[in-house]
């Protein structure tokens, strides 16, 4: 049917079609040249941030050599070799060597970016060197190692302190005074090697091939065709990728003169690209992007800015979906001018029947389901009609038929209930005899429901029937808040002598608490048992892994002990010997039987002994552990102070073990003053007992720690064994003493001993069986 362009709908189209055009068009236009400007900023911003990405990366590259380096450098085997170079073993120093190059060799495997690895005696001497070539890694000959006195690295890293890095720049690699063929580009990593003196005794120098940074930026120059270029300031480069990385190809990654940049770039754009940071150049038909890479280690020679990351690209390739827009809003324009002429067609045939259909549509929702609508036509608009008087006859019909079908849903609704009443009542006998109780509650914690298992369980008095739940479950409102986050909880309370399982759902908000109680008193004793049990059964493996340790130490150290023991005593009888060594050898011999009597002692964990108790001098006891403590207390610069051991009575113990005791604590408290402080040992006497406190003033005990210290094996101390004092407490358990222990963290740790003196006849030592704690005896059983 031919187009009119008359009647109210040709005007409203007009109208509709001149205000959208109109500043679609204009839009349009200024979205092109602000897309283009847009598009043409965000490219070189992603371009500039994807290159200085490119440069960190780099950086961090840089970083983790070095640290790769300094990870060398710290060798236990460098060590060992600066020792022996110090005493001048030649056969010691081989062996040195050959230690250092297996252990660098199996790194350079590991670590392909090592070219080479070698270390550099302070006269520039090479003592080892460690090459990485196609793949393969091995070490140079010692009579092929070179002198490089005279090169420029050798000299500048000689002026750093150890742990320091020196990074060169960029240069070819030189053996025996030619340019290795290829050329390879390398970067040398260089720091001082000290002897245990802090005195430099030689170089460790890493090479890095230049090639493996050009690979950080490859995929990027791939993906946009581009030319990757690592810059040194020093005056050359590399290039990776486009023209320039066939020609670098060709070379054998040839060093480049930064002078083919300038004829590339000009030199006003190559002068601006070293002198700053970051940024991008347009020069000749390229777009430039740079950033320098940040070296966070290393000397002046690698500091931030040395080394430059830069990219190119063609411009027209770069810029290509800039170009594209033209074409999208080309695109735009004839479809709007194709949608116009198909909106007129469809509008003109809209606008006629509407106001019709409008009015006999508002009749319809009043409720007058006879109304009809009479639209002549064979078109959409007459169809619409046709709708709408078959849409009014079926809502009349569903009228008629929602009417009855009330009528029958109230029957059924009759029926329910009658059925809903039965199941009521059949439940409300199940919840009343069930063996577990049952609560309902309101939102305020009202009982509104109890079985008779929960009356008997919570001990209800008189109608339950509205009492509050809290006076008889205390926890009920911390209970109920918590509900506010979880819809349901479980959790066990005490109620007298019983303990009850709780489990609690939250009905809809505002409905109330449906709580499930069960007495789980008799469950908890059990599980108790069984804790205790496995508790238990883990002692007895403890002690047994413990028996076997004893055996073991007593066996390798009694030997030599006896040895000891028997040179000492020879020494004692020769005649040449003079009182005051010969002093020393007895005090040697008894603490050698102090040490045999000790692995017996530690023995005792696994196969308990009896001690031999008898009248002993504090002072005397103390005297001998101070004579082997000294020492240790001069190295943590530890003072030791004495109060009223001189007037102690004789203690009933026996004197090996008392003195093993006592140096436990000594050497404890000195340990745990690393920079020094002031160790107190007092002696007091209260009740027939003699009361000896060893005080330090060192880091103290944390409160979470204290009840763990005098268990076998439980250890703060990274080389501690936690046997230590374990035996302090054996032994006093077996003198019927008593030992207690106070501590602050950051003020000190005070260990109190009450300790039976001898004139007490009536004292009881107790059997080494008897004496063990229960934990213990299990382990021997």
């Amino acid at each position: 049917m031919p187009m009119k362009f008359r009647g109210l709908s040709s005007r409203i189209y007009f109208a509709f079609l001149l205000a959208a055009v109109l500043p679609t068009a204009i839009a349009g236009f200024i979205g092109i040249y602000f897309s283009q400007q847009a598009l043409r900023q965000e490219t070189l911003r992603n371009l500039n941030q994807e290159v200085s990405i490119r440069a960190k990366g780099v950086g961090r590259f840089f970083d983790q050599f070095s640290t790769d380096l300094l990870t060398l450098a710290a060798s236990r085997t460098l060590k060992d070799l600066n020792i022996a170079r110090a005493r001048g073993d030649r056969a010691e120093i081989e062996a040195a060597v050959l230690r250092l190059e297996k252990q660098y060799s199996i790194f350079a495997r590991n670590y392909p970016h090592f070219y080479y690895i070698r270390y550099i005696a302070l006269d520039g001497k090479e003592l080892m060197r460690v090459k990485r070539k196609h793949g393969e890694v091995f070490t140079i000959p010692h009579d092929r190692l070179q002198d490089k006195s005279q090169r420029y690295y050798f000299r500048e890293a000689l002026k750093l302190k150890p742990g320091e890095i020196y990074i060169s720049p960029m240069d070819l690699n030189i053996e025996y005074g030619q340019v290795e063929k290829p050329e390879q580009p390398v970067i040398r990593f260089a720091t001082p090697i000290p002897d245990e003196n802090g005195k430099v005794q030689g170089l460790l120098i890493a090479n890095l091939h230049a090639q493996v940074l050009l690979e950080h930026v490859q995929e990027m120059t791939e993906a946009r065709a581009g030319t990757a270029f690592l810059i040194d300031r020093s005056g050359f480069y590399l290039a990776r990728g486009g023209e320039a990385a066939a020609g670098a190809a060709q070379a054998g990654f040839a060093m480049l003169p930064l002078a083919q940049l300038a004829e590339r770039y000009g030199q006003p754009v190559l002068n601006r690209i070293l002198s700053t940071s970051r940024g991008t150049d347009a020069v000749a038909g390229w777009i430039v992007a740079h950033a320098a890479v940040d070296v966070t280690l290393g000397n002046t020679a690698g500091a931030p800015g040395q080394w430059l990351i830069a990219m190119d690209f063609p411009e027209n390739s770069l810029f290509f979906a800039v170009t594209n827009l033209y074409v999208l809003y080309a695109l735009l324009i004839a479809s709007l001018a194709v949608t116009a002429v198909g909106g007129y067609a469809l509008s003109r045939r809209l606008l006629g029947p509407l106001t019709v259909l409008t009015g006999e549509t508002q009749a319809l929702a009043a409720g007058d389901f006879s109304r009809r609508v009479e639209v002549r036509g064979d078109d959409e608009i007459a169809v619409l009609g046709e709708q709408f008087n078959t849409m009014a006859g079926r809502i009349d019909e569903l009228v008629k038929s929602l009417a009855a079908e009330r009528d029958r849903l109230d029957d059924q609704v009759q029926a329910r209930t009658r059925d809903l009443e039965h199941e009521r009542s059949f439940l409300a006998a199940v919840i009343q005899h069930s063996a577990d109780g049952i609560l309902a509650l309101d939102a305020e914690g009202r009982m509104t429901l109890a079985n008779a298992a929960a009356i008997r369980l919570l001990n209800l008095q008189g109608d339950p029937q509205g009492q509050l739940i809290e006076n008889y479950c205390a926890g009920w409102p911390a209970t109920s808040h918590q509900l506010a986050t979880q819809p349901a909880l479980r959790r066990e309370i005490t109620h007298g002598e019983h303990i009850l399982a709780l489990a609690v759902q939250a009905l809809a908000p505002g409905d109330g608490f449906i709580v499930m109680l069960r007495d789980v008193t008799e469950d908890r004793r059990l599980a108790e048992e069984r804790r205790e049990l496995d508790r238990q059964m883990f002692q007895i493996d403890k002690m047994s892994t413990l028996g076997e340790l004893a055996m073991g130490l007593a066996h390798e150290i009694g030997n030599p002990l006896a040895g000891m023991k028997a040179v000492a005593q020879s020494l004692q009888h020769h005649r040449e010997m003079t009182p005051a060594p010969r002093n020393i050898l007895a005090r040697l011999e008894s603490e050698v039987d102090r040490l045999t009597t000790f692995l017996h002692s530690f023995h005792g964990f696994a196969a308990p002994q009896a001690c031999q108790p008898q009248a002993c001098a504090l002072a005397d006891v103390l005297q001998d552990v101070l004579f082997w403590l000294r020492k240790e207390a001069k190295t943590h610069e530890v003072r030791i102070v004495q109060q009223g051991i001189e007037a102690a009575p004789p203690l009933w113990a026996d004197p090996h073990q008392f003195k093993q005791l006592l140096l436990n604590l000594l050497i404890n408290a000195a340990h745990a003053m690393p920079n020094g402080g002031q160790l107190t040992i007092g002696a007091r006497e209260e009740a027939g007992q003699v009361c000896i406190d060893i005080a330090d003033s060192g880091s103290g005990i944390a409160a979470e720690v204290l009840p763990h210290i005098f268990e076998p094996f439980y250890t703060t101390r990274r080389d501690g064994s936690g046997i230590g004092l374990a035996v302090v407490r054996k032994i006093v358990e077996q003198h019927a003493a008593s030992i207690a222990v106070r501590s602050e963290v950051g003020v000190g740790t005070c260990f109190t001993l009450c300790w039976p003196t001898a004139a007490r006849s009536n004292i009881a030592v107790i059997e080494s069986p008897q004496c063990l704690d229960p934990g213990l005896r299990r382990g021997d059983e």
